[in-house]
């Protein structure tokens, strides 16, 4: 008898181990935006280069996402005193976000013990954009510069999130 009580124990104990541990891998909860880098290749792969999101972590930028159980949430940046948010929808089935008007991406969360991380990559192909920023007809980069406007290249960027 004394040997199952101490076996069912050993199994309670570890079955509640993996519900916590279930528990830091959910989508569900507030997270902050820790790192940001844009890859060396427009195809995510290469090297991870997170001097931009140095820069403007440095400036108080904060990007925060709270995700509730019922697949939404909000996506908000705090910048230089002025607040944007944008709705979030998620799909746990899916392993996927998606930012209002911006599609959907692929996502991940890891606990490495310590911490959740909620990490995904978003595409931004080549454009053309005017001197207000705003995208033109102009499909290649020369008739772009024929235009006197500015050629971005397609970029791909990662962003990982910490759970608070």
């Amino acid at each position: 008898m004394k040997k199952i009580i101490v076996l069912f124990s050993l199994l309670l104990a570890f079955s509640c181990e993996d519900l916590n541990i279930a528990g830091k891998n959910s989508i569900v909860g507030n997270w902050e935006l820790k790192n940001l880098g844009e890859y060396a290749n427009a195809d995510c792969s290469g090297s991870i280069d997170y001097s931009e999101w140095a820069v403007a972590s440095a400036f108080s930028m904060l990007v925060t996402m709270r995700l509730t159980s019922d697949g939404k949430g909000t996506y908000s940046v705090l910048d230089a005193g002025y607040t944007q948010d944008m709705s979030v929808t998620w799909d746990e089935s899916k392993s996927q976000i998606c930012l209002m008007d911006e599609g959907c991406v692929t996502y991940k969360v890891s606990y490495d013990g310590t911490l959740s991380y909620l990490t995904f990559d978003t595409q931004d192909e080549a454009r053309c954009v005017d001197d207000n920023d705003e995208e033109t007809i102009d499909t290649d980069q020369s008739s772009c510069a024929v235009a006197g406007n500015k050629w971005e290249e397609a970029v791909c960027t990662q962003m990982e999130f910490t759970k608070e």
